[in-house]
């Protein structure tokens, strides 16, 4: 059992520890100040019965050695490591920017996500984030809402816990694959044991978006041994059906995230960011940062002002399409249209137009 001895008002090194804050399996997460600085951090303190197991200093080294490489807006800031396990620094220690906020995880259990454009902002945003650690070669292999924070004064999210992320070859673009990680947002390959690339963030993503866009997770079971056959089978309710609001273009897109096999899927977060980003703007969404800021700030009061401005814009982006002749775009574009607002007059009006052309 992990020692519960409160250590707060102690110092860790130069660390006064303020509060807890978090706790998890291998550590304990602190609020602290860094008096030479004068700033608070995060320490995450490795739990006294862990500080003499070599691979659970391992696992923090690496986590440290991982994201002290990155340098992105979206990833949390390492600070300080050390692995020296002392009466002066009270164990092993990781210490990283301090996040105010809730995990996304939290987040949804109070403001479950209402329009999936939402979903494919939070999205966009992480898939920069996972960008930046595969150009630097890194996996990390346990993308998961538990594993995002919002920072509260701006909503800016942040991926955190690169505990598993695995540094891949840059030669061989492959490594031998490990059941570590959330069952539940594990890849095929993973939960085979196979080999892993960047890929394999791509479809845990993709069940991060499918669960954000849907309300639910795409591969369910009664426990985590079917949950996982699930994964292995590949099969999962179309994202559309589960939730009418989320149009074609965007099931597409997370269909593809979730395909069974790594070549299927997009290749690259850049891919996925791209299609992403060109689904927002046919809704308005161009400020995609600005707009996840506000929805923050007031998610509920964002949903309900963003509704009548997305149907709006989607028949806007119908009409345009109907102007190069692409029909078939804008009945798209008009079908999400009036799942948004079933009776706003001017989508129904161009989608009987359209229907009656398209009957002579």
């Amino acid at each position: 059992m992990p020692d519960t001895t409160p250590i707060s008002g102690r110092m860790v090194a130069r660390y006064q520890i303020l509060e807890e804050v978090g706790r998890g399996g291998m550590a304990t997460v602190f609020r602290a100040l860094d008096p030479a600085l004068g700033r608070e951090v995060a320490v995450k303190l490795l739990h006294p019965h862990l500080a003499g197991e070599s691979e659970a200093r391992s696992r923090l080294e690496r986590e440290a050695q991982a994201v002290a490489k990155l340098r992105h807006d979206n990833i949390l800031e390492i600070y300080d490591f050390s692995d020296r396990a002392s009466a002066e620094t009270a164990g092993s220690f990781l210490v990283t920017e301090f996040i105010r906020g809730p995990t996304l995880t939290v987040f949804l259990g109070q403001h479950p996500v209402g329009l999936p454009e939402v979903a494919a902002m939070i999205v966009h945003e992480l898939a920069a984030a996972l960008e930046t650690a595969h150009r630097a070669g890194i996996i990390h292999r346990d993308v998961k809402p538990e594993n995002v924070m919002i920072r509260a004064e701006d909503g800016r999210i942040k991926l955190t816990d690169f505990g598993i992320a695995q540094v891949i070859d840059k030669e061989r673009l492959t490594a031998t694959g490990q059941l570590i990680g959330s069952p539940a947002y594990l890849a095929p390959e993973l939960v085979e044991g196979g080999g892993v690339d960047f890929r394999t963030d791509v479809f845990s993503l993709g069940i991060v978006l499918y669960r954000l866009a849907t309300g639910q997770l795409p591969f369910q079971g009664r426990n985590p041994h079917e949950m996982m056959k699930r994964i292995v089978e590949g099969r999962c309710p179309p994202p559309d059906q589960v939730n009418p609001l989320v149009g074609r273009n965007l099931a597409r897109v997370i269909g593809r995230t979730l395909a069974r096999k790594p070549e299927d899927r997009y290749p690259t977060m850049e891919g996925l960011r791209r299609d992403l980003e060109a689904d927002l703007a046919v809704a308005g969404i161009e400020d995609i940062r600005g707009e996840l800021t506000r929805y923050f700030q007031d998610p509920e009061g964002w949903e309900q002002t963003a509704r009548p401005c997305l149907t709006v814009a989607l028949v806007e982006s119908a009409r345009r399409e109907l102007a190069r002749g692409k029909s078939a775009a804008a009945l798209q574009h008009l079908g999400r249209a009036l799942a948004l607002t079933p009776g706003d007059a001017a989508a129904r009006g161009l989608f009987e137009r359209l229907g009656r052309t398209r009957r002579v």
